[in-house]
Formats: C-alpha cells, sequence, structure tokens
C-alpha cells in the first residue's frame, strides 16, 4: 500500500503542476480580467461535472469490489458507461446554462457563442476527470487512476498552449484549447478502459441504473457540498467584486490548493481500506499524515509563492500574495475532511456524507455570500477558513460515530482487518 500511495501521489504532484502550469500560463497571456472569465468558465464545467454525475462513481466504488460473479460485473460496468455518457451531455448543457446565467451579473463576455463553446468542450474533460478515475479505483487499480487523471490535465495544459503560440489570446480561446486537450486525452482512456474491461459498452441494465442513481444521489449532498466549497467563492466574488477580481483571487487560490494533494491521496486509499473494514485508528493515523503533508507543503508554497507571485504575473496580482497565505491556512484545515470524507464513503455511508456536504454547502452559500459582499476577496478567504474547519470537524465526527457503530457489531470472533493485508492492484 506505501507503494501505491507513493505513485498516487507522484501522480497527483504532476496533475497540479499541470493545472498550476495552466494557471500561470493563463494568467500572464490573460491578465486578471479575462484570466477571470476564463476561471468561471471552467469552474461552471467542474462545478456542472459533479452535479450531472450524480454521485454515480462513489456508488460504483461501494458496490464493484465486493462483486464476485463476473456476469454482475459486466452488468454494473456497462450501466455505468452509459450513464457517464449521459452524464456528460447534461454536464455540458448545464455549464453553458450556467455561463449565459452569469452574464447578466458578472459579465457579458459570458454568454458568446464562442465562450459557450468553448465551456462545452472544457465540461466535457472535467465530465471524464470525475468518471473516470474512479473507475479504475473501483477495480483497485490507483496508480492507474491517478496517473490518467494527471495525463488528462497534461493534455489540457498542452491544449492551452499551443493556439497560444499562434493566435492572440483570448479567454475563450485558451478555454477551448485547454477542453480539448482534456477531451483528447479522455478519448484515449476510454479506450485503455475499454481493453481493461472497465469500460463496456454491453445493454445497461435498469436496476443496476437504479441502484446507481439511488446510491449516487444519497452522496449527492457531499459531492454539491464540496463543489460549492471548493468553487462557489469565485461565482460570488465575480458579483460582488468583477471578473478581474476573480482573475486575481482565482491565481492565489490555485497556488493554495498544492498541499491538497498528498492528503487527497492518503484519502483515497483511506476509502478502500475502509470499505475492506479497516476501522478508527487507521482512519486516526491517515488524518494525521495528512495534516503534517499539508502544513510541510503549505510552508514551502507560501514562501515561494510570496516572493514569485508579483515578478511572474505581473503588478496586477500583487493582492494574490497576502490572500495565498489566509488560503493555505484554510487548506491546513481541509486536510482532515480530505481523509474522512472518502471514509465515509468507503464505509457505504452516503447519506451520513450526504448531510454533512449539504451542511457544507449551506455554511458556503452564506459565509461567502455575507463574507466577500462585506470585504470582498479577502472575506472570501477568510470565510474559506471557517468553511473548512468546520467541514472537518462534522465529517471527522460522524465518521468516528460510524467506525464505532460498525466495530460494536462486528459478529464475535470475526478478526480485525491488519495493515497491509489488501495490496491494491498497480
Amino acid at each position: 500500500m506505501r507503494r501505491t500511495l507513493t505513485s498516487m501521489t507522484g501522480a497527483s504532484l504532476a496533475q497540479a503542476g499541470n493545472l498550476a502550469l495552466a494557471a500561470v500560463v493563463a494568467s500572464r497571456l490573460l491578465g486578471p480580467h479575462d484570466r477571470g472569465l476564463m476561471v468561471l468558465g471552467a469552474t461552471s464545467g467542474s462545478i456542472a461535472a459533479l452535479v450531472a454525475g450524480l454521485g454515480t462513481s462513489h456508488a460504483l466504488r461501494a458496490r464493484l469490489p465486493a462483486l464476485d460473479d463476473e456476469s454482475g460485473r459486466t452488468r454494473l460496468l456497462a450501466t455505468y458507461t452509459w450513464v457517464s455518457a449521459l452524464a456528460a451531455g447534461l454536464a455540458s448543457a448545464l455549464a453553458m446554462l450556467a455561463c449565459w446565467v452569469c452574464a447578466s451579473t458578472i459579465d457579458r463576455g459570458l454568454a458568446t457563442p464562442r465562450f459557450l463553446l468553448a465551456a462545452l468542450v472544457a465540461t466535457l474533460g472535467q465530465t471524464a476527470l470525475v468518471q473516470f478515475p474512479d473507475t479504475w479505483y473501483a477495480a483497485g487499480r490507483f496508480t492507474a487512476g491517478s496517473s490518467w487523471a494527471a495525463a488528462v490535465a497534461a493534455g489540457g495544459t498542452v491544449g492551452l498552449v499551443l493556439p497560444a503560440l499562434v493566435l492572440t489570446p483570448t479567454a475563450w480561446g485558451l478555454l477551448l484549447g485547454q477542453g480539448a486537450g482534456m477531451t483528447a486525452v479522455a478519448v484515449a482512456q476510454a479506450f485503455h478502459l475499454r481493453a481493461a474491461r472497465l469500460l463496456l459498452l454491453g445493454v445497461p441494465d435498469r436496476r443496476e441504473a437504479a441502484w446507481l442513481l439511488r446510491s449516487g444521489i444519497q452522496s449527492l449532498g457531499l459531492t454539491m457540498g464540496l463543489a460549492l466549497a471548493l468553487r462557489a467563492d469565485r461565482f460570488i466574488l465575480g458579483g460582488v467584486a468583477g471578473a478581474a477580481m476573480v482573475g486575481v483571487y482565482s491565481t492565489a487560490a490555485t497556488l493554495s490548493e498544492a498541499p491538497r494533494v498528498i492528503p487527497a491521496a492518503i484519502g483515497q486509499t483511506t476509502y478502500r481500506k475502509v470499505t475492506l473494514g479497516f476501522g478508527a485508528a487507521e482512519v486516526e493515523r491517515a488524518q494525521r499524515y495528512a495534516v503534517l503533508a499539508s502544513a510541510g507543503t503549505g510552508l514551502a508554497v507560501a514562501v515561494t509563492g510570496w516572493l514569485l507571485i508579483t515578478p511572474v504575473f505581473g503588478a496586477s496580482f500583487a493582492e494574490a500574495r497576502p490572500l495565498l497565505l489566509v488560503l493555505l491556512l484554510a487548506e491546513l484545515l481541509f486536510a482532515p475532511f480530505a481523509v474522512a470524507s472518502r471514509a465515509l464513503l468507503g464505509g457505504g455511508w452516503m447519506g451520513s456524507a450526504g448531510l454533512v456536504g449539504a451542511a457544507g454547502a449551506v455554511a458556503a452559500l452564506l459565509l461567502f455570500g455575507s463574507a466577500a459582499w462585506q470585504w470582498g476577496a479577502y472575506g472570501a478567504a477568510w470565510a474559506s477558513v471557517l468553511l473548512y474547519g468546520g467541514l472537518s470537524t462534522a465529517s471527522t465526527i460522524v465518521l468516528r460515530r460510524r467506525l464505532r457503530s460498525r466495530a460494536a457489531a462486528r459478529p464475535a470472533g470475526v478478526p480485525r482487518p491488519q495493515q497491509g493485508l489488501e495490496r491494491a492492484r498497480t
């Protein structure tokens, strides 16, 4: 498992590095205003992808490891394939609708036909990032899942840079290029999933589809809560302060997400461990490692960002430096949630996870709405500190209660799983 965690961390660092590089290139080429428009388009796509998936990727991860018969696996995977295809179409429509609606309050450039086309293509790539990695993870192939996620991000970076070399950079052009690059790699990933018999084009099963949707929707509260917690600040800040401030804020926010990489990898492996029966001691150990990793990475990002933001991005982005420090504190408080939320899903406690996420969604709207309105970007950043700390506290409390209940219900004579008993396939 340690080797799997190392490979996942490396792939996740590569993914985060590509996303950061894309943000750096876009910020330098576009400036705050157009960079803000691009961020809003990409954010619309990422949230729409989570909503349209209806939590079915989590449902697949909870169900597939328990299926021993080949026919059952085939029915489930074929159904999930078609559900994912429908999710891609629905997500694209939702992303374009979100851009069109936001154009009336933030910037009319969000509703131009070219920008809507770019949002559609970018959303296809974002949907692949939601649905495909969990297919690998459900089969225990963590290295493959994280590596392909990194490859999709790299494809987006290449797709963003290439048009900028020959055309005048625009928000819609860079977003379209990034989305096209992500989608192209996602198509290649689909062929590899099919070769591994994890993406099947058989006839979908109605009962499996109903189970995926019913189980997935229970976790949708967590999915939506997380989406709003991580992205609602951009939209609210855009309505309050305009697209240019979104561009500055998102630069700090993108850099601040680097400490999330290792906690996320730890959370993925903990997800499977809890599915296999591991208890509270394993989860608490994972959370300690996540906090330590976040603190170490955050310190390095704080020093580097403070020294380089103005020289790299220009004086118009200088306000991102103090924002970065506040957002790094928020990321430190977010680390326990990165583990606990996935452990809740791994234990099959979709309803509990959904309640935590739904509460987080309400808190996000209230905190970001009030703080950004009063204090602008700094208010949104400090609201993130409160929100992330609250999510970690709530998810950890709920998880501990669930783990205690499961341990108490374990039949007498059944041994507790030992660390290292299950070695994930790589």
